[in-house]
């Protein structure tokens, strides 16, 4: 009887130990030939899903490794330098052109001083002018005395008939006295021909030109008065 057991247990070996650990190998190659395919299939799938992102990937790290073996400038050893940015540089903003600045009004913190009157210099013919018309009127003015001496002297009851002259029309101080009008407006003339007033600068004669014609015209009235006695 228990020949015929152990004759059956040697005839089916299958469940022996070693076959056991024979079909295990086996199947282990399989089992990892099928998890290598499916890692390959994996990455196949996520490398078509992101090729921007492996390519931008392989130009960062390109670019690093230009940057760690770049040379700074004047260097001999060779130095980190930072990586140049791939985008386009903006253009440099042109210069504002210059605006012309006004000066702003300078207002004065006091009043105006006062200065002095701007004097106008006459030329040469002017002051030749000028000497002429005064020759004239003083001429003019010892017409007038002479003539009016003679009148009160030859002629009854005549006097003169300007107030600030008649305490002087019977005495030789009559000559003196009416060169006192001509010598103001001589002044006068002159002070207008210097002025800064433009009116005044083109009527600077009218004075002397004034004085010589009334001391002619009573001039002239005094001889004809002798003259009809």
């Amino acid at each position: 009887m228990l020949l015929a057991v152990a004759a059956l247990l040697f005839q089916f070996p299958v469940f022996s130990p070693y076959k056991i650990q024979a079909a295990e190998k086996v199947n282990q190659p399989a089992a990892v030939a099928k998890a290598a395919a499916d890692s390959v299939v994996s990455s196949k799938s996520e490398s078509s899903a992101s090729p921007g992102k492996e390519v931008l990937n392989a130009e960062s790290l390109s670019l690093d490794a230009e940057a760690s073996v770049a040379f700074a400038p004047g260097r001999v050893v060779a130095e980190p330098v930072a990586p140049v940015s791939s985008a386009p540089a903006t253009p440099a903003a042109a210069p504002a052109s210059p605006v012309a600045i006004e000066p702003a009004p300078v207002v004065p913190a006091y009043g105006p001083v006062y200065g002095p009157p701007i004097r106008a210099v006459s030329d040469h013919r002017q002051h030749r002018e000028w000497l002429a018309l005064s020759i004239a009127a003083h001429s003019a003015a010892g017409f007038d005395a002479w003539s009016t001496r003679r009148v009160i002297s030859s002629v009854p009851g005549a006097q003169e008939l300007n107030p600030f002259l008649r305490p002087f029309a019977g005495n030789a101080s009559m000559y003196a006295v009416v060169q006192v009008a001509p010598t103001i407006l001589d002044f006068l003339s002159h002070r207008m021909m210097n002025s800064q007033h433009e009116w005044a600068r083109h009527t600077w004669w009218l004075p002397q030109a004034i004085s010589a014609v009334i001391s002619v015209s009573s001039g002239v009235h005094n001889v004809g008065v002798y003259n009809s006695r």
